[in-house]
This record gives C-alpha cells, sequence and structure tokens, in this order.
C-alpha cells in the first residue's frame, strides 16, 4: 500500500521538511514531529488510531553508524529492535545536510550561481580533513547512547540560528577532553563508561582518518552540519555570507528548481519509488 503520511524530523520550515516537500511534491502528505526519539512510537499509535484507511510511515537520520556499512544507493529499513515492526526509512547518509553539501546537489541547484566545482571540492575535502578526529569522537559517543536518555553526540560552543554544538579545536587531544567532559556530565543519569567511550574513539580513530572507510565516504559517514561548519571561513571569502547561508541558498534554490529532484540522486529515486509503492 502506498504511503500517504510520511512523519520526519524537525519542525515547520526545517531543511528536513523543505527537501521530502519537494522530493515526494504529489505523492504524500509531510508532517513534521520535531525529536526523532519516540516517533516509532508515534506512527504506531497513529496506524492504530487510522486503522487501514491511511497508510503512515517515517524517516529519520541516518545517523552514526556503530558498524560500517558500505553505501548502496537506498534508503535503510527503519525497524523496531524485534524487527517486527517496520516503521519506515533512514537515509544512507548522516543527515540531510550530507546531501545539502554534495558537490552533485550544489551545482545542480545552484546552477551558474554555483561555486567553481573543483574550488568547492578541493575546500569540501579540507573540511572533511579538519574533523576526521571529530567525527571518530562523536561517532563513539553515538555508539555508547543509552536510548532510554539522550546522550549528546557532539560538543563545543553553541553556532548558529540552530544552535549547533562545534569545538573550536578538533584535533585528537582536544577530542579526548570532549570526550571526557560530555560522559562526566552524562555520567549519572546515563551509566556511561568513560574507558569504553574512549576504547570506542581509539577504535574509531582509523576509519575516520585517511584510508578508512569512514573517511572515503565521507559524505555518509561524516555530520553534514559539522562539514558546513568546517567550510564556514571558505564560503565566507567566497562570497557566500558562511555555513547556514549557503545551506539556505542551497535550500531554496533546490526548493525553486523545475526539475524533478527525485532523480538527483539514487537514493533519492528509490525512496519515492518505495514511498509509492508502500514498504
Amino acid at each position: 500500500m502506498p504511503v500517504n503520511v510520511l512523519l520526519c524530523e524537525g519542525g515547520t520550515g526545517s531543511p528536513d521538511v523543505r527537501v521530502l516537500g519537494k522530493l515526494l511534491r504529489g505523492a504524500c502528505d509531510i508532517r513534521p514531529e520535531g525529536g526523532k526519539y519516540g516517533m516509532g512510537q508515534k506512527i504506531i499509535a497513529k496506524r492504530y488510531a487510522i486503522g487501514d484507511v491511511v497508510s503512515v510511515s517515517g524517516i529519520l537520520d541516518g545517523d552514526f553508524l556503530d558498524d560500517w556499512k558500505h553505501p548502496v544507493g537506498q534508503p535503510r529499513v527503519w525497524q523496531s529492535d524485534n524487527e517486527q515492526c517496520v516503521f519506515g526509512w533512514r537515509w544512507e547518509r548522516k543527515e540531510i545536510e550530507n546531501y545539502l553539501i554534495d558537490p552533485a546537489i550544489v551545482t545542480k541547484a545552484l546552477g551558474d550561481q554555483a561555486p567553481d566545482r573543483n574550488r568547492y571540492r578541493q575546500a569540501l575535502e579540507l573540511a572533511r580533513d579538519r574533523i576526521t578526529d571529530y567525527q571518530a569522537a562523536r561517532t563513539a559517543l553515538s555508539a555508547n547512547r543509552k536510548r532510554f536518555k539522550d546522550l549528546p553526540s557532539c560538543f563545543g560552543p553553541k553556532r548558529g540560528k540552530e544552535q549547533h554544538s562545534y569545538p573550536d579545536v578538533l584535533d585528537e587531544q582536544h577530542c579526548q577532553e570532549g570526550l571526557k567532559t560530555v560522559v562526566a556530565n552524562h555520567q549519572e543519569e546515563q551509566l556511561v563508561h568513560e574507558a569504553d567511550v574512549l576504547n570506542d574513539f581509539q577504535r574509531y580513530l582509523p576509519e575516520c582518518r585517511p584510508q578508512g572507510v569512514r573517511y572515503q565516504n565521507f559524505l555518509y559517514a561524516f555530520a553534514g552540519k559539522d562539514l558546513f561548519w568546517a567550510m564556514d571561513d571558505w564560503l565566507k571569502e567566497n562570497g557566500f555570507k558562511g555555513a547556514w547561508a549557503f545551506r539556505e541558498k542551497v535550500l531554496s534554490a533546490l526548493h525553486r528548481s523545475t526539475e524533478d529532484i527525485s532523480t538527483w540522486v539514487p537514493e533519492w529515486v528509490e525512496l519515492r519509488r518505495q514511498i509509492e509503492g508502500g514498504v
């Protein structure tokens, strides 16, 4: 049965809603549900209340994977821990910003206003190289998050309108210190052991550094928001007023596009196909 209602993260006007609204226009009703926690229960409740008249599913961020899975060009199935209930999908990439910063999307969306593709790609790769250790740290925190209460998977000063945490210094030593601070702040409630997080950090470092599988697939594995902030100075120097202004420019251009954006990314093609055909 085709999906009639698709729940997603974020609020009204969030990047998730705006991208999905364009990507799935005419296919289903997109409804923002705020945070991801508890969304599975919301889907079950809506399905129970509505019955078989309307098909309700959801889509969540891909998040940091505890164990790396190579991209295959389609969204991942989102199901309950016991695999008895399919809720919908997860993005194959970490979050919606991973698509908005992609050189292919930037070029298609902005057209003549896009930065030179080679220079943009070089700047993006430099941003990737700046945040390798921080992505290992964030992945370690995510892997040790207790699901009954949220353990932040990032740290550092709050930045921008959305108050995204992003450190001033991103090397291994400062990531170690950031990990200890986050764990210490949540130790009593989370029952997280510092040694476990630090051991996982060391385990993920080779995957996030050059030659590692996450590094090689950084547009999937690294956080798109962090990549944007790591490019903030370059974007300002090239007339785009910084990371979040550039994200908004891409979002707005994508929304105005007269093209069928579902054809821009293989995963988007497959998501629309599955939405129209049902989970």
